[in-house]
């Protein structure tokens, strides 16, 4: 019966982590010849989430203080942030419930991914060669640079 609940559990978390994945998927978008112009209705006091009870809310007063693209690169990092916070407390969940891939992370340092699964998150980050960390590291970097080259870019309303 353990064994059963261990492995329901492992797949309820596979399936949260999968959905969770959504929250990465571009939203469709028809084609536009220009950028639209900008003004601050369109790019503040519509925006999403602005909903009762509490309604627009700025108290330091961004919106009057930041350009019409400010706002929306505050938007997009707002979004981004967000989604990074999502992946990463999904990995911290995972991790901290013993599940891991099969074999070496680093055969050269003899570090499988069982023996940072039975770690503390942060003691497995420590554990975790420097290549490693590395390759984390660049592939955010990447990441970063690929969406800063998609047309229109977001500061344009893209």
């Amino acid at each position: 019966l353990r064994c059963l609940l261990r492995t329901m559990y492992k797949v309820v978390l596979l399936a949260l982590s999968l959905v969770g994945a959504t929250a990465f998927a571009p939203l469709p978008s028809a084609r536009r010849s220009a950028a639209p112009a900008i003004s601050m209705a369109k790019t503040v006091l519509d925006m999403p989430g602005i909903q009762a009870p509490i309604g627009y809310f700025d108290p330091v007063g961004y919106s009057t203080k930041v350009s019409d693209e400010g706002m929306l690169w505050f938007r997009a990092a707002e979004l981004k942030h967000s989604r990074v916070a999502m992946l990463a407390f999904t990995g911290w969940c995972i991790n901290g419930a013993g599940i891991h891939f099969p074999g070496y992370l680093s055969k050269a340092e003899g570090v499988t991914f069982e023996s940072l699964s039975k770690m503390a998150p942060k003691d497995a980050w420590e554990a975790m060669p420097t290549s490693g960390k590395a390759q984390i590291v660049f592939s955010i970097f990447i990441a970063e640079v690929v969406t800063e080259m998609i047309k229109p870019h977001y500061t344009l309303a893209g």
